[in-house]
């Protein structure tokens, strides 16, 4: 019964998540954007010659480093570097349509008190809203905690799930350490945890249609290159690691 319950669950999430973003790739192919931005995207890739904005290097306030047609979406404030000087991390949208790619930009305090903008990203968060006008995710957010680490939450009803990523500086790159995935189905959730630095996934698979709601456990290892917070999608990188056996 477990196999066949996580086997519908696996299915069923999958074909949503693929509807999802073949809706999203193809608005993002088709549309004009204010911009004049260019932002086709493939399994996470920009395609070559896509033309993306650039944002100023440096500024005195995150209010700086806003280009139209960009707002800001979230932010997060603290320590991600070595000195005690609290940093900044923004999540920009696109004012003028909200199924448009996301940046996510990495700003550095400097002893002068300002800021400069050390990373960009446009992989780190999906679109908002898919091409039908379906918000993928019911709660966004992101945050900076004591160990110096990003972690952006993104979390969803029925297949979509939750999803955590975590990214730290090591040395001079801003990397992505961890991924937690999180989904529920009709009589089984599954939980796995990818610690990017060890090689290590941690999954879990508890049969909700039994009082008890047994579990099965299971961990495998893995070897993977270095995901940078500026090129790696998450689910690029989700596609090069281990799945579960059950």
């Amino acid at each position: 019964m477990k196999p066949i319950i996580f086997g519908l669950l696996i299915l069923f999430a999958v074909s949503c998540k693929k509807e999802t973003e073949k809706n999203t790739k193809n608005k993002t192919i088709n549309k004009e954007i204010a911009s004049d931005t260019v932002t086709d995207q493939t399994d996470g890739d920009f395609v070559e010659n896509s033309q993306l904005p650039v944002f100023p290097a440096t500024g005195k306030s995150i209010q700086d480093f806003l280009i139209k047609p960009y707002e800001i979406q979230y932010q997060a404030e603290g320590l991600l570097n070595d000195d005690l000087l609290k940093d900044m991390v923004l999540v920009l949208q696109n004012k003028n349509d909200n199924t448009d790619v996301r940046a996510v930009l990495v700003l550095i305090k400097q002893s002068s008190g300002e800021y400069k903008l050390k990373e960009t990203s446009w992989q780190a968060v999906d679109p908002e809203y898919s091409y039908e006008g379906n918000k993928i995710y019911e709660y966004e957010n992101i945050s900076i905690d004591n160990d110096r680490a990003l972690t952006i939450t993104l979390n969803g009803i029925g297949p979509t799930g939750t999803q955590e990523t975590s990214y730290k500086y090591i040395g001079n790159d801003f990397v992505l350490t961890k991924i937690h995935l999180f989904n529920m189905g009709a009589g089984s959730h599954i939980e796995v945890d990818y610690n990017l630095l060890s090689g290590t996934a941690d999954m879990e698979l508890v049969n909700t249609m039994v009082d008890s709601m047994p579990s099965t456990h299971e961990t495998k290892k893995f070897k993977l290159d270095k995901q940078l917070f500026v090129n790696d999608s998450p689910e690029r990188v989700l596609k090069k690691l281990p799945q579960a056996d059950w």
